[in-house]
């Protein structure tokens, strides 16, 4: 089954953005890591998130569902079987976790998961002293992964390199407090994308009550015992980008309520990205509201740290005047899928140009036709897709379903704004 994406003309809606996956399992995490209960509100409640809760009750942790908050109740880390389906922050963040249960803990995924690198964890991990055994794909460590931890890790000074995804550096660093001597962590590598994340994982464990020291390429993380009480999950500036990039394309107007003044979150960056782009965009009373241009302004710039909005400033840039370029993003060949080629066949289809060139995406805007568009089992692909369809009547998507992994409600939220073409 193919979903019928809706067209529309200028896109006017109000839209409520369900909680951030990224800051979700960050929290989720360092409350296992912790000594007592702690009540996470406004969780995403979504794959990704319940994968990662999953996980954690897999090592020994409680995370009791209900209403609109989760509360997580710490407890020894134990062997297991960990699912990881096809989440990023699952198979990266729950490794160092294993090294420190007693017992061999085995990580598997999705059959896409399999081929996403896993190598600077496994490095990593066996210089902390935790013997990994890693399948393998073209040369370099894939899941499946078994930890045969020792029940703790000593720390101390570690260089990796995470050129791959910044990931790698997020999952040690949140693991750092439960190591005897913290950790000293030392990026080697070329060059470090998404480094706002990085930035929103030294927040979560200051926040926790963890000293950690940042330099940009080397951090400090002191021992202890992270403590967070209760916390409040910001909107998912991530997922709102689809809703307001919808704007951009139709030339309408979306307000996303609740969005922060002040956050880590890469997707805060949509607003400077689409005013640049034409989009006049305005922060009042907690509600972002954007309006889309008549012309869209093509857009050439260093996505390195944002590269998770790619695919949907890609969308946009499809209808613009012109040229845009999407450069240093090299990193986005390992995500779900390998977005680059992803983006550059889906345009294809509705003979819009694009290409790669190096680590550059390079779009040349045009008119376009409807087609039938693959998601290959990417959630930024599929909404992607659906923004292609507001200005391609007639235009389908495959597994639009695979939004789930991030937001459930996508094609309802969807559908209710900007219509329903029956199939």
């Amino acid at each position: 089954m193919t979903w019928p994406a809706p067209a529309s003309g200028p896109a006017h809606a109000t839209f409520s953005i369900p909680g951030s996956k990224s800051l979700t399992n960050r929290y989720l995490v360092l409350a296992a890591l912790g000594d007592e209960p702690t009540v996470i509100r406004h969780p995403l409640v979504a794959r990704d998130t319940e994968l990662m809760a999953g996980a954690l009750e897999a090592l020994g942790a409680r995370v009791v569902r209900g209403g609109d908050a989760w509360r997580v109740e710490p407890g020894p880390f134990r062997g297991g079987r960990i699912e990881c389906g096809l989440a990023g922050t699952v198979m990266r963040f729950i490794p160092p976790l294993a090294a420190l249960a007693g017992d061999p803990v085995v990580l598997d995924g999705d059959r896409a998961a399999r081929v996403r690198p896993m190598g600077a964890i496994v490095e990593a991990l066996g210089r902390l002293g935790a013997r990994v055994e890693a399948g393998e794909h073209e040369g370099s460590p894939v899941l499946p992964l078994t930890v045969h931890g020792t029940g703790r890790v000593a720390g101390g000074q570690l260089d990796i390199d995470a050129s791959a995804s910044s990931q790698f550096v997020s999952a040690l660093l949140l693991a750092a407090p439960r190591m005897e001597r913290g950790l000293d962590l030392r990026h080697v590598g070329a060059s470090l994308p998404s480094a706002p994340h990085i930035a929103m994982t030294v927040e979560v464990l200051r926040e926790a009550g963890i000293e950690v020291v940042d330099e940009g390429q080397r951090w400090v993380v002191s021992p202890g015992v992270p403590r967070l009480g209760e916390v409040a999950i910001e909107p998912d500036l991530s997922n709102a980008g689809a809703f307001l990039a919808a704007a951009m394309v139709t030339g309408g107007t979306v307000r996303v309520e609740r969005w922060p003044g002040a956050t880590t979150q890469p997707g805060d960056a949509y607003r400077r990205i689409f005013t640049q782009m034409g989009g006049r965009a305005r922060l009042e009373g907690g509600t972002l509201e954007l309006t889309g241009p008549e012309r869209i302004v093509p857009f050439d710039a260093d996505m390195k740290d944002v590269g998770e909005l790619v695919p949907t400033v890609a969308a946009v840039a499809a209808f613009a005047g012109g040229t845009s370029r999407l450069r240093n993003i090299g990193q986005l060949r390992g995500h779900e899928t390998n977005r680059l080629a992803a983006l550059v066949t889906e345009l294809g289809r509705a003979e819009i140009s694009a290409r790669e060139e190096g680590d550059d995406l390079v779009i040349e805007g045009g008119a376009g036709r409807p087609a039938t568009f693959d998601t290959y089992d990417d959630h930024r692909m599929a909404t992607f897709a659906a923004l292609l369809g507001l200005r391609l009547e007639g235009s389908r998507v495959q597994n639009v379903e695979t939004t789930a992994k991030t937001l459930p409600g996508f094609v309802a939220m969807w559908e209710g704004a900007f219509g329903h073409v029956e199939a």
